[in-house]
């Protein structure tokens, strides 16, 4: 603002009426009288350029920074101390610590609460650790010496930028409704590289207002509880734990002692009320764990590895009721171990492939199979086919649902971990009795018995595992068939097969019959071939142990580029003139055109259907045989099981999971995993030819609930 130039005036105008400066200003804005007098806005209006006046001045400049500085503390103070306030829900007591904690804690919560509660606090942070962030304050940013293009202000490498995007803190921003200011402006930061660095500045903000927090009340440590906990759960070495406890981001290694403690004996007063409830199913695997430092014996001079066993236990969802599980004794009448019974006739694959009757669909003439394997067709090419192809998305859609089962929030709690080696008859006794007694159910009458316990002999409970889990309890009960009471025969225990174990052993299996039979390297066209140009670099792992994780991926992404090369064939089939996939979408045909050729590819160029019939394809004379193509059909077969499966796994649909067992049993014996297919077959007929209806519908339910809570070793529990 210009100096005034009558300032001499009125300068002296004040000495005659002995009256300061400071003064009137005071009095012009505290003054009741005067309060509607235009001075006092107008002072307000322009307050903002007289304290960057006072603020530049050379004999001002120390005071105003004083000042300033001693305000902005008092209002960050009164910020955190209305954060500490045990009323925001982020105290957090390790003597006290509950898993409900654990799972309620969410870091994008935590950072709504400090932008709401301590607004100037938030603000703040976000000016010193982005340039971008000044702007809040309405300061102009400086020129920046750097490539225009650029305009982060944090730089990230590769890898780091590979980690935001696979993690679930964008998707959970993007996607809540509720998260306001938080979500950083997400809708107007359309490119990704701003998503991540808004996202990086929010979570730094919040670390260090949770350190600010913890420092002004030690027990407003939710952050640090959080990660304690976590480091513990990955055994983090002591040193580690203690530097960032020292660092204000962790809590030390007492309270983490205190909090698994005390979450352990919440773990096992949760365990008894769920498994008293009988509606609990229960799943356990081995885990070995390498104690370097153990003291070689005599007994074991070199061994320092140590079989151990976790267990989880989960609520029956679905709707399950407690008459359905009492039906042991009904089923020992119908035991294959029972001397008393006879056995009825038996079951074959035959018999499952009637279990849900298929039909030929009138518009595209095809089964089941041959429909699901048509929109496999038309999905690859809208997903992964030149751009055109985007725009049918939406009219996509979903296959036939057969019987699906509700997506529900399922309840379970980790089990105590066990001194047990599972990997033996005798150790997955100990295992179930262990897991029993965590849940205090077992046999009153049982001499053996050492507590108090619920009777469960009326009662089957539900076991999930592996393979080996299955064989090992069946030979249990066989070995104990003779034994006089319910519970010493383990009639209770009723086996229920992981899905995603049959997922693993089907990977297997076409990993056995298109890679490592050797006649595969003499097929130009084989999925070995399809491998080694996916993956040049892991050509020999692919050949020897390429393990489930490359072996899903290989048949994913090989089946979709042979997928569409069939789209290629048959558009340039229907067309001499198209050469390419984007010579067919530059021809903008429709939906219609699209669906009607995926009729013809399920038909014609997969086999078993009714116009690929490839035992007549393989008995006719060599002269006349295409055997390349031969295989091709028959890989493409493979490859659309496979991804038939997975899909119905991912969507709930038990029944078209049950079509597919026949086929699946006849590709496991083929390839040598005879136990998988005589355990898919004895599984399946005691389901649906055995078990009584209510049984029968608790097990096919609880089948997809082991692939949704057992994928590997469950969570263990470790009481200090």
């Amino acid at each position: 603002m210009p100096v005034h130039p009558a300032l001499g005036d009125i300068l002296s105008s004040l000495d005659s009426f002995n009256c300061s400066i400071p003064t009137l200003i005071v009095s012009v804005l505290t003054s009741q009288l005067h309060a509607d007098h235009h001075a006092r806005s107008d002072l307000i209006e322009h307050l903002e350029v007289i304290l960057d006046v006072l603020l530049l001045s050379q004999n001002s400049a120390g005071v105003a920074k004083q000042w300033a500085c001693r305000t902005s503390a008092e209002i960050l103070s009164r910020n955190l101390t209305g954060l500490v306030q045990k009323s925001n829900g982020w105290h957090f007591s390790a003597l006290h610590a509950s898993p409900d904690q654990i799972r309620d804690f969410q870091f994008l919560d935590l950072a709504k609460n400090i932008q709401k509660e301590a607004p100037e606090l938030w603000g703040m942070l976000g000016a010193l650790l982005s340039k971008s962030g000044l702007a809040e304050f309405g300061v102009p940013l400086p020129p920046r010496d750097r490539d225009p293009t650029r305009d982060e202000d944090i730089e990230m490498d590769d890898e780091e930028a590979s980690y935001w995007e696979n993690t679930e803190l964008i998707s959970d921003m993007e996607s809540r409704d509720d998260g306001g200011d938080v979500r950083m402006g997400l809708a107007e930061a359309q490119d990704a590289k701003k998503v991540h660095r808004e996202l990086v500045l929010t979570i730094k903000r919040v670390v260090i207002v949770s350190i600010m927090m913890q420092s002004m009340n030690q027990q407003c440590n939710a952050l640090q509880s959080i990660v304690g906990i976590f480091l513990h759960s990955c055994n983090a070495p002591e040193k580690v734990i203690k530097m960032l406890a020292h660092m204000g981001l962790s809590i030390s290694l007492s309270s983490i002692h205190l909090a698994i403690h005390s979450l352990s004996l919440k773990a096992s007063a949760d365990i008894r009320t769920l498994c008293l409830s009988l509606l609990a199913a229960y799943a356990y695997d081995n885990f070995d764990i390498d104690f370097k430092t153990t003291l070689p014996t005599v007994d074991q001079p070199l061994d320092t590895l140590v079989h151990l066993t976790s267990g989880l236990y989960f609520q029956l969802e679905h709707g399950v009721k407690l008459e359905a599980l009492k039906c042991s004794a009904e089923l020992w009448q119908k035991s294959r171990y029972n001397d008393a019974v006879s056995g009825g006739p038996a079951r074959t694959v035959g018999d499952l492939a009637m279990l849900h009757p298929d039909y030929v669909d009138e518009e595209s003439g095809l089964n089941r199979r041959g429909r699901y394997n048509a929109w496999k067709f038309r999905y690859d090419l809208v997903h992964h086919g030149p751009e055109y192809f985007r725009r049918f998305i939406d009219d996509l859609g979903e296959p036939e649902t057969l019987e699906k089962i509700p997506v529900t929030k399922l309840k379970h709690v980790p089990a105590r971990a066990m001194d047990i080696n599972q990997s033996k008859v005798s150790g997955n006794i100990q295992a179930i009795e262990d897991l029993l007694a965590q849940g205090g159910v077992g046999d009153p009458s049982d001499e053996a018995q050492q507590y108090d316990v619920k009777d469960i002999t009326e009662y089957v409970v539900l076991f999930h595992g592996d393979l080996g889990t299955m064989e090992r309890i069946q030979s249990a009960q066989e070995r104990r068939a003779l034994e006089d009471t319910a519970w010493r025969r383990l009639q209770f225990a009723v086996f229920v097969p992981g899905l995603f174990h049959l997922k693993m052993a089907a990977a297997d299996a076409i990993w056995r019959a298109l890679i490592n039979e050797k006649g595969a390297q003499d097929d130009p066209n084989s999925l070995k071939t399809l491998a080694g140009i996916l993956r040049p670099k892991e050509t020999g792992k692919i050949a020897s142990k390429p393990g489930f994780r490359r072996t899903h991926e290989i048949i994913g992404h090989a089946g979709t580029v042979l997928r569409l090369d069939c789209w290629r064939v048959e558009a340039c089939r229907r067309n001499a003139d198209l050469a390419s996939l984007h010579d067919f979408a530059s021809t903008a045909p429709t939906w219609d055109t699209i669906r009607q050729m995926s009729f013809a590819l399920a038909e014609n160029y997969v086999a078993g259907t009714d116009s690929v019939d490839i035992y007549s394809l393989r008995t006719r004379a060599s002269s006349l045989r295409d055997q390349q193509r031969e295989n091709t059909l028959l890989m493409q077969q493979y490859l659309l099981l496979y991804e038939e499966l997975s899909y119905a796994m991912n969507g709930g649909d038990i029944a078209r999971i049950e079509t597919l067992f026949p086929p699946w049993i006849w590709i496991f014996r083929a390839t040598g995993k005879h136990k998988y297919a005589s355990g898919m077959l004895r599984w399946m007929t005691d389901v649906h030819f055995v078990y009584p209806e209510g049984l029968k519908l608790v097990r096919r339910v609880c089948s997809l609930g082991s692939r949704l809570t057992y994928s590997g070793t469950p969570c263990a529990t470790i009481a200090w």
